[in-house]
């Protein structure tokens, strides 16, 4: 899992993503959101960028199910 960086807000920073794992996609989103973060929802086994911001979390997600975390970045 990617570890926050210096500019990661201190509440999404703070924020116990391996909670989320085999959660609704719904309830991780009010989470993360609620620490000033932005979700980034990823179907698992589908690309991504490699593109870094501070308040961004992904998620690994199967039918609207949290299935892993990659982190923040």
């Amino acid at each position: 899992m990617t570890a926050p960086g210096p500019d990661t807000p201190p509440a999404l920073a703070a924020l116990d993503l391996g909670a989320l794992v085999e959660g609704p996609l719904s309830q991780a989103r009010a989470r993360i959101e609620a620490a000033g973060g932005r979700l980034r929802a990823v179907p698992r086994n589908e690309p991504v960028t490699l593109d870094y911001r501070a308040d961004r979390v992904t998620l690994i997600v199967e039918n609207d199910v949290v299935v892993s975390v990659v982190g923040i970045g």
